[in-house]
């Protein structure tokens, strides 16, 4: 028999029947690090896993999420933050990020949009999180006689967001090993990335050809919206603060 650290209930298994608590916690070291690692990337349940089945099929993987079995996969914040850092790390280590920059130079000069912009493609982390937000108000505006609440929406547009950001992954290597042909990887990330997000989001809504097309309007309104917010920012500060 063994005492509960937790709630001190007695107890004569491996974990406390009160409070779920295991009966002995483990010691972090080497090997708790490496099964941790494990879990987080495993194929059956984790970080691969969860990769596979938002390739495969979206819509079913984030409606079982939703209603049945919340294990299997990665949390949504936790898969879009690092598929997020994959994205960046890449990005960083081929140095595609300075293509980038000089455009967004040439688009937005010295503005502030520029350098909220620049901050944004520094840290597509953060930047994620942030998008969510339109993209998640459109995805519910457009499918709300589905009656999933704002919460589940922003659930199911976390998840396949984080799966786009591999794909814009793609986009990077691209760049790198084709930089001649810059706006053609340009043309054909962002037809993969459009195709994937409306099939993802369309298919978790039922799969039909409308609702394929509202998917890819509330992508498309999201990210417009998005960049409208960053301009008014940045032309606001430019009045406020630079006069």
């Amino acid at each position: 028999m063994a005492i509960c650290s937790h709630c001190k209930s007695v107890e004569g298994g491996n974990f406390c029947s009160n409070c779920g608590q295991p009966i002995v916690v483990e010691r972090i070291d080497r090997n708790y690090a490496i099964q941790e690692l494990m879990k987080l990337t495993g194929y059956e349940k984790g970080f691969i896993y969860t990769v596979k089945a938002l390739a495969i099929h979206p819509g079913k993987v984030i409606r079982q999420y939703l209603k049945e079995d919340r294990q299997r996969i990665t949390k949504p914040i936790t898969f879009l933050i690092l598929t997020s850092l994959i994205y960046t790390f890449i990005s960083h280590y081929f140095k595609t990020d300075v293509i980038h920059t000089s455009m967004l130079k040439a688009v937005y000069g010295d503005s502030s949009a520029y350098q909220i912009s620049l901050w944004i493609q520094n840290n597509y982390g953060y930047a994620n999180l942030l998008m969510l937000a339109p993209i998640t108000f459109w995805a519910k505006f457009l499918f709300d006689d589905f009656k999933y609440n704002a919460y589940e929406t922003f659930v199911m547009t976390s998840l396949i967001m984080a799966e786009g950001m591999l794909l814009y992954t793609l986009q990077v290597l691209l760049n790198y090993v084709f930089p001649q042909l810059i706006l053609l990887n340009e043309c054909i990330t962002a037809i993969v990335i459009f195709f994937y997000l409306s099939w993802a989001i369309g298919q978790f809504y039922g799969g039909t050809k409308g609702n394929y097309f509202k998917a890819l309007l509330s992508y498309l309104l999201g990210v417009a919206s998005f960049q409208v917010l960053v301009t008014v920012i940045g032309i606001f500060v430019d009045i406020v603060f630079k006069r």
